[in-house]
């Protein structure tokens, strides 16, 4: 118990470094906590409690995801899934914002900008994945490194000094999902944005029960599965010692 508290504690021990990034300017930071930080005519100044998480409903716009039946999208699942996390964590005193509330399009370099500029606690991506069984959550598949030299970070390896907290997130995810009675795996993987983040960061994919892909739309189980994640953010948030 003692080193679940200490891997905890360290989810904020670290502010996020600037990062070095080749590519065009960022983005205006948006604003007011009830703006999607992808809506357009957002505020340029950002609202951030104590304890923020920031929550990427992936694909979107004219990027569907994985299509699992004729009218069953990933961009539509995954959207469905952050509004009940939302829902919770606010219910829980969590801060949040979401990239998207809405059928946008964000490219995953202004995803991770957009992430970045709000320095949350923790970067939660969310997937829906091919038939199988259970939720599989993700790090990013890089080296641990130490805290950063000088001011920038590489945008390729943004993740690695947060990498160690990344991990210990995904195993206190994963065991809450296990709590639950869902089938839960933590792997690793060199997925975007994950790599481009500052804070911690983890991809969370609900995968359809069998042939059933009807199942992903299952309400009671994409409660579950916020459920869990929203249990162990909490968990995290209250051993951080931050404020709500």
């Amino acid at each position: 118990m003692a080193a679940v508290c200490a891997a905890l504690l360290s989810l904020l021990s670290l502010s996020p470094a600037s990062v070095q990034q080749q590519q065009s300017p960022s983005p205006s930071v948006p604003g007011p906590a009830a703006t999607p930080l992808g809506a357009p005519g957002a505020s340029s100044t950002p609202v951030q409690p104590g304890f923020l998480v920031v929550l990427d409903a992936s694909h979107g716009g004219n990027d569907k995801g994985a299509a699992f039946a004729p009218r069953i999208f990933e961009k539509d699942i995954t959207l469905s899934l952050a509004r009940i996390l939302r829902k919770k964590l606010e219910d829980r005193g969590v801060g949040v914002r979401m990239l998207r509330d809405s059928d946008v399009s964000l490219s995953l370099e202004h995803r991770a900008e957009l992430c970045n500029q709000q320095r949350p606690a923790l970067y939660v991506a969310l997937h829906a994945g091919e038939p199988g069984k259970g939720v599989r959550v993700y790090t990013s598949f890089l080296a641990v490194t130490g805290p950063p030299v000088g001011r920038f970070l590489p945008w390729g390896s943004a993740q690695a000094p947060s990498l160690q907290r990344s991990q210990a997130m995904a195993r206190t995810i994963t065991r809450e999902l296990q709590k639950r009675d869902l089938k839960a795996t933590q792997m690793q993987a060199f997925l975007r944005p994950l790599n481009n983040v500052v804070a911690p960061a983890i991809a969370v994919e609900m995968a359809a029960d069998g042939g059933d892909v009807r199942s992903l739309e299952d309400p009671k189980l994409q409660d579950a599965v916020a459920s869990a994640i929203a249990s162990a953010i909490e968990q995290a948030r209250d051993h951080s010692g931050v404020s709500r």
